[in-house]
């Protein structure tokens, strides 16, 4: 591996400081963390989390992919796909207040019909088909929204706002932060043009992703709490269908919590979702045409998550052991899991369970594995505490690449 492949984010985290003329000690008081701590994370002897890297950027000035090196395998000897269909899709969503002109508009509910096998490649974390369906499909919506009026507008918004959905997973889960946040902004433009309060909550679920990652955590938990007071308010005719995708809001305000540092508020979310899930009837929802899956495995998940980022990593894994997560999970839902998963393992010295946990993703979500900085963290950590010859992690690594930022 060359150097540039094995670089931590705290080597980049250390590179940053360094060109802003910052000490260690300078930086540590301003992240609020310990010297020792943050002179591991530089050093490599301890992986940055998704809240440390957002802090970081946040103070250094700097975007998070900067730090992450996100998007992975551009170049190099395997370079991924998935980048040569990103220059398309790019172009594809610079319509949207303008009309596009393509050669032909079909039916509302031809392009229904495509919005849904899109959500489908979102939910099982086809990338790479995903990327490559969608330009041509978002213009000749839009084109078609353009055209439309009444009823039929309204529907081909909502047509819209799940195929920016699926476009905003995409980009964001690929590492194009700035193009994702793009998305953000046209998901929201479509879901209120749309009428549908709960495409209006979809689109702000979407928005709090780049809240979570640049750290505003506030303001997303204030967007959250606003939707959710605008749901009770609206009376909405199908209370079922609201709770569905407010429970999912209760879960992104729990992760929200969790990643600022608010335990007690995390918790009283998670409650409240798993009240909704008892209410529900205790059955798992892939989302449906609202996109937002929701069910007691994804309370289980989200609780999860939520211990690991408080730094509970005994809690969390304690947690994971009791979980059993049904099969028909959506595929990314249940590989996020496992990556979150292979983080709190790797904290109490279960090395092998964090290597088998990362498998477990690759089998479900492989494309999606593969570009999580949290994938290379503990791949590059579990490296550095083998003392043996380790095939299955050697295979992981190869996996990766070699031209990988591991």
């Amino acid at each position: 591996m060359t150097n540039e492949s094995v670089r931590s984010i705290g080597g980049r985290i250390a590179d940053a400081r360094k060109s802003r003329g910052l000490t260690q000690l300078a930086l540590a008081d301003r992240l609020h963390v310990s010297l020792s701590l943050l002179r591991k994370v530089e050093q490599g002897s301890r992986d940055a989390t998704p809240a440390f890297v957002a802090a970081a950027a946040r103070i250094l000035g700097v975007d998070v992919t900067a730090l992450t090196g996100q998007p992975y395998d551009q170049t190099g000897r395997r370079p991924d796909r998935i980048h040569s269909l990103i220059p398309k899709l790019r172009r594809a969503l610079t319509y949207w207040d303008l009309a596009p002109d393509p050669p032909s508009v079909r039916a509302l509910p031809h392009l229904r019909a495509e919005a849904e096998r899109a959500a489908e490649l979102r939910r099982t974390g086809q990338h790479v088909a995903l990327a490559d369906m969608l330009p041509g499909v978002l213009i000749e919506t839009t084109a078609a929204v353009h055209q439309a009026c009444g009823h039929d507008r309204d529907k081909l918004f909502e047509v819209l706002t799940v195929l920016l959905f699926a476009a905003h997973s995409v980009t964001y889960k690929t590492g194009y932060e700035d193009l994702s946040s793009v998305v953000e902004d046209r998901i929201s433009w479509a879901a209120e043009r749309s009428g549908d309060p709960l495409m209006i909550a979809l689109a702000a679920w979407a928005r709090t992703t780049s809240m979570l990652q640049t750290g505003s955590y506030d303001i997303g938990r204030r967007l959250l709490d606003r939707i959710q007071g605008e749901l009770r308010v609206r009376g909405h005719e199908g209370r079922e269908a609201a709770l569905w995708v407010s429970a999912p809001l209760h879960l992104r305000s729990a992760m929200l919590c969790a990643r600022g540092g608010d335990a007690q508020t995390s918790m009283t979310h998670l409650a409240e979702a798993r009240t909704i899930a008892r209410h529900l009837g205790e059955c798992d929802y892939d989302g449906g045409w609202h996109q937002l899956s929701f069910g007691p495995s994804n309370v289980g998940i989200h609780e999860v998550a939520a211990h690991i980022e408080l730094n509970d990593a005994a809690g969390a894994v304690a947690r994971a052991d009791a979980l059993r997560l049904p099969k028909d999970l959506p595929p990314i839902r249940a590989a996020q899991h496992y990556v979150d998963l292979s983080r709190a393992q790797l904290w109490i010295g279960r090395t092998q369970a964090a290597l088998q946990s990362l498998y477990a993703a690759r089998q479900l979500a492989p494309q999606q594995t593969r570009h999580m900085p949290t994938t290379r963290e503990v791949v590059r950590m579990l490296v550095r505490a083998q003392h043996r010859n380790n095939e299955p992690l050697a295979r992981l690594v190869g996996w990766i690449g070699t031209d990988g930022e591991i």
